[in-house]
């Protein structure tokens, strides 16, 4: 990831769109250029006011708006006005009421064409005698249009406030009202995938389906609190080792959260003084920035791609061990050879049936392939390819595993294989490892093939999600006859005595 993906602070790139997220913020603009009147807008705690606030200001910059942004609605009437006077580097002339210059300002604006737009967040704070300071201000107006349009942002809270009879006539001005509802469990997940993806993850899922769902169910469709779970459900699986997160470590972070921290300390725990140093350590090297799961930083190629291998956070397939130096740096791609003297070997037409592995002789442990010693296995290559074909075996070794990908072709040796790399510098996620096939199974074209390299792009759902990848590979690997794997398929297949170099 390039950073962490479930922070509380707004951050506008990771806005969310969904659960008529979009559409709100499509109206609310359009209301505020209406200048009609006072727009309200409702949403409980950590529903994402504030981001949507801040959204709204980004779209109105440069449209010929001066915008005003009231973060602490509690001051006084006074405060309120003099905040407009600071803002707009006003002088109120001595005894002259401060309304008359702000109006003077407005008119000034107006006749520029500009409009002043105000920006209220956490406006059920507000004390209401500064609600009817803010009425009086939008009552300033032309023939034709008002001065000022003001938008308040605020908690439920907001319309017991409105609903005062001394409030009356604000109430009255309100032309328009929005409600953020909490987000569905389905808009929940689609929410975390999409922060995911925002932050740069392009590797298999991190949470379990039953984590997921157990997340989701107890952050009750409020943003922030989806924000807070997830994060503390990283950690603990970090915590513990785990390149997934599991029901148990959301279990924790509802502890947490919801019981202040008042949960067992355990080796594992959450809360362990010397894990908080360890986690601000992982921090500062720039390990998966928030997440502490770091070797998937390597998991994608540096540019990103439309592919359609990005998967939400309940299609993708579990994740898994990592590797002994996460933070090394993504390899450079050269530029391909010349294709006359390196024209790449075509692949099979078929999936995984076609190819004949040689008997396979991986050890394991409890059923699992054991972790081989990569650092002997490649010490020969060049660094970039031994730090990635380190990363690639990881993923791909995982028993866990599941799905399809595209296998664009075999390399017999170190230069083809950067002239295969060099042709998907552009798509992720892209792996890579040696394998051995067998030369008897001739009538699938594989005669010859023996000790290759393997080059596999995307990870995805469906074989017909492979299918349509494969129509947007560039044309030269299409004609390469790329070959849909699966990745169970893959695993069976043994690693030769030595890799190809």
């Amino acid at each position: 990831m390039n950073e962490a993906p479930f922070g509380i602070t707004p951050n506008g790139r990771f806005f969310f769109a969904g659960q008529t997220r979009g559409t709100t913020l499509d109206a609310l603009q359009y209301a505020v250029m209406d200048e009609d009147g006072i727009i309200v807008v409702i949403g409980e705690v950590g529903s994402g006011k504030t981001m949507l606030c801040r959204m709204l200001a980004d779209r109105l910059q440069g449209a010929a708006v001066d915008l005003v942004y009231l973060s602490n609605p509690s001051f006084g009437p006074r405060e309120i006005l003099a905040s407009f006077v600071a803002d707009w580097g006003l002088k109120v002339p001595a005894g002259q009421p401060t309304v008359l210059s702000i109006q003077a300002a407005l008119m000034e604006r107006h006749e520029q064409g500009r409009r002043v737009v105000v920006l209220i967040d956490e406006a059920q704070s507000m004390p209401p005698d500064s609600l009817q300071e803010i009425k009086l201000l939008s009552n300033l107006e032309t023939a034709q249009h008002k001065l000022m349009q003001i938008v308040l942002f605020g908690q439920p809270e907001l319309n017991e406030l409105l609903a005062l009879p001394r409030l009356r006539q604000v109430r009255d001005r309100v032309v328009h009202r929005f409600e953020l509802q909490p987000l569905s469990d389905d808009d929940a997940v689609t929410y975390i995938a999409h922060r995911l993806r925002r932050a740069g993850w392009r590797g298999a899922r991190l949470f379990e389906q039953k984590a997921l769902k157990q997340l989701v169910t107890a952050a009750a469709g409020r943003m922030r609190a989806i924000h807070l779970l997830a994060d503390k459900s990283l950690l603990a699986a970090y915590a513990d080792g785990a390149y997934e997160v599991l029901p148990m470590h959301v279990k924790r972070a509802q502890a947490d959260l919801m019981l202040g921290g008042d949960v067992h300390r355990s080796s594992a725990s959450l809360l362990s003084t010397s894990l908080a140093v360890r986690w601000a350590a992982v921090a500062v090297a720039t390990l998966a920035l928030g997440v502490g799961l770091g070797w998937y930083l390597s998991q994608s190629l540096a540019n990103t791609s439309n592919n359609a291998s990005v998967m939400t956070a309940e299609e993708a397939p579990p994740s898994v061990a990592a590797p002994s130096s996460p933070s090394l740096p993504l390899p450079v791609l050269p530029h391909p050879p010349a294709p006359e003297t390196t024209r790449p070997q075509p692949s099979p037409s078929s999936d995984s049936t076609a190819l004949t592995p040689a008997p396979a002789t991986t050890e394991t442990v409890n059923d699992k392939p054991a972790m081989p010693d990569t650092r002997q296995r490649y010490v020969g290559l060049p660094a970039d390819l031994q730090q990635w074909v380190e990363r690639s075996r990881v993923f791909l070794d995982d028993p866990a595993l599941q799905g399809w990908t595209v296998q664009i072709g075999f390399a017999r040796d170190v230069s083809h294989l950067r002239y295969l790399l060099a042709q998907v510098k552009d798509l992720s996620p892209v792996w890579f490892h040696d394998r051995h096939y067998a030369k008897s199974n001739t009538a699938k074209g594989t005669q010859g093939l023996g000790t290759v390299w393997s080059v596999y792009v995307g990870r995805y759902d469906s074989r017909h999600q492979a299918n349509e990848a494969i129509r947007r590979l560039p044309l030269v690997l299409q004609n390469a006859r790329p070959l849909i794997r699966t990745f169970g398929g893959i695993r069976s297949e043994p690693y030769p005595e030595r890799p190809p170099l």
